[in-house]
């Protein structure tokens, strides 16, 4: 997608942990609780403890306003006061401009709750436990503290290298949720078929593997892009790598009784495993867009997932291992596969690395095949050099109150959850949608079923208003949008192709969910009309992913319209 580019780049991790006690994001409403630490990991693992992390890469090009953060939370989402304080902190110490920072969640449910920032979902996130909720300050100023420590220390490691991206598909290890949801948008039909939408190639997958590892519809209806940020020193050793894919994190289960970055952490722990370098690197994976996105097929807290003929798969220990080392595996396998430019050094000039060779150990031992490759790998050094542009805006939503969106308001089907982290005895009445004409169809939460007053009421109150939305556009190829919660696949396909076809540019569009803020889930007008979990959790109502794509589209216009400093 994106080759080697000459720049300064790093890469950094830092473990976020917090103290035990805390209720679980994802799990406080079924008695989720932090009780024990997490467990040490064995020896030779790259990570110390199997709890949360924060990782930070940095692509810099002539200037610090030529720079880019990216920083990934195993957290449930990121929130508008902790990007705030982390965005002062970086603009202070090292003169980035604000619109070049992302902070992604990873959406693990295993992670803390209240430091949101909002009174709805600090409070939320602790469901059921009125003696504790609200916003906590002192687990805010922690997870700050944590991330502001993995910044600067990322800063302080910044060497001459290259930075660049890569993509693969793989399927088998999400499912779509609300099928019957996502069958009503336009997309689905072509949503295999068709070049620029995320599911094409899944026909040939299925026919690739057939027998057992058949998939269907619910596996083929996902977003099965993984993409590879890559960091290289100039001696083409890897810094870091941050990836992105599209599953929810709750693989877990709610008996869970620890902070746990979910599968993520054993996707991390495989990465490095299959690279096989002398020292571990830092390494990441963001969530893009899962709100409708389980993980495996037909998997839920309550039972076993089915994989397609071959025995079940226990929600837990065992699910959470088969999804991450399976993304792992294939995000190591990204990053070596076609490895172009592995002798980038031979050609460029030398520099002096602030970090140890980080060349594979069984480089030795490379089979003749891939010798041969390696003897291709084209040589000549990188001309293209970083350039980096963006926009971003603190999006008053209620502005947009009127006609098209109106004050918060959640579903009766928000309350029976979903198939992945559902109330079982609710899911069944209520899960599989729950539209009416309890509101006119005026009225632009129709065909919602409110929530019953004071419920309603206090949602309306306690709902995030104020959201950070950014694009940001990296050397003139790569837009990255944000979205500030959880947006279904086919909302991602959406924002991808409104913005591609406003630039009128031949470039990727990657939507990162879980970024800059938390506000509910983001599916499309279609998707809405079913009422399923996804819908019925959509804040604002029917067109609130129209107005979200309008402002994302004007924020690229800006991103592409702005000065990019080049070198």
């Amino acid at each position: 997608m994106l080759p080697p580019i000459s720049c300064a780049t790093a890469c950094s991790t830092v473990e976020l942990t917090p103290p035990k006690g805390g209720y679980l994001s994802g799990w406080s409403s079924l008695g989720g609780r932090a009780l024990n630490d997490p467990p040490a990991a064995p020896e030779g693992e790259p990570y110390g403890r199997r709890g949360l992390y924060v990782t930070c890469m940095i692509v810099k090009g002539s200037s610090e306003q030529n720079t880019f953060y990216l920083i990934s939370l195993d957290l449930h989402s990121c929130s508008a006061p902790l990007l705030a304080a982390v965005t002062s902190h970086i603009v202070t110490a090292y003169s980035c401009l604000p619109s070049h920072i992302i902070m992604n969640g990873t959406h693990t449910h295993s992670g803390p709750g209240r430091y949101y920032g909002n009174k709805l979902y600090d409070a939320m996130t602790v469901a059921g436990h009125n003696l504790v909720w609200g916003f906590d300050k002192k687990m805010f100023d922690f997870l700050k503290g944590k991330v502001i420590e993995c910044v600067d220390d990322c800063h302080g490691k910044l060497e001459k290298g290259f930075f660049e991206m890569r993509e693969g598909k793989v399927w088998g290890y999400s499912s779509n949720r609300s099928l019957s949801a996502h069958k009503r948008n336009p997309t689905y039909n072509t949503w295999l078929t068709d070049p620029s939408l995320p599911g094409y190639g899944g026909l040939e997958e299925k026919k690739r593997r057939g027998g057992k590892k058949y998939l269907n519809d619910e596996d083929l209806h996902v977003d099965p892009r993984l993409r590879a940020f890559i960091s290289k020193s100039n001696n083409s050793d890897l810094l870091g790598i941050i990836g992105s894919f599209s599953c929810h994190g709750t693989s877990n289960g709610p008996h869970i009784r620890h902070y746990d970055p979910d599968w993520f952490g054993d996707a991390k722990r495989m990465v490095n495993e299959t690279l096989d370098l002398e020292e571990a690197i830092p390494v990441a994976v963001m969530q893009a867009c899962c709100g409708d996105i389980c993980p495996m097929p037909h998997c839920g807290p309550f039972g076993e997932c089915d994989d397609r003929g071959e025995r079940p798969v226990n929600v837990g220990e065992e699910l959470k291992t088969v999804i991450g080392e399976g993304v792992g595996r294939e995000l190591a396998q990204i990053v070596l596969a076609e490895d172009n430019h592995a002798d980038l050094a031979d050609a460029a000039e030398p520099a002096p690395s602030k970090t140890k060779s980080n060349k594979r150990k069984k480089q030795a031992e490379e089979k003749p095949s891939a010798k041969s490759a390696r003897k291709k790998a084209k040589k000549s050094k990188p001309q293209r050099k970083f350039t980096v542009s963006g926009a971003s805006e603190i999006w008053d939503v209620t502005s947009s109150f009127g006609a098209r969106l109106s004050r918060a308001q959640f579903g009766i089907a928000t309350i029976a959850g979903t198939a992945s982290g559902g109330n079982p005895a609710l899911y069944k009445h209520l899960g599989m949608g729950f539209p009416s004409n309890t509101l006119p169809p005026s009225h632009p939460q129709h065909p919602k079923t409110p929530l019953p007053f004071p419920a309603t009421t206090y949602v309306g109150w306690g709902a995030p208003k104020d959201i950070p939305l950014t694009v940001v556009l990296l050397c003139d190829s790569i837009f990255i949008a944000t979205v500030p919660g959880e947006p279904t696949v086919a909302t991602g396909a959406q924002i991808e192709k409104a913005i591609r076809a406003a630039t009128s540019l031949d470039v990727k569009v990657i939507v990162l969910g879980f970024s800059g803020d938390y506000a509910g889930y983001w599916v499309t007008a279609d998707e809405y009309d079913e009422q399923m979990y996804e819908g019925s959790s959509m804040l604002f109502g029917r067109q609130g992913v129209n107005v979200l794509t309008e402002r994302l589209v004007a924020l690229a216009k800006s991103a592409w319209g702005g000065s990019r400093i080049f070198g």
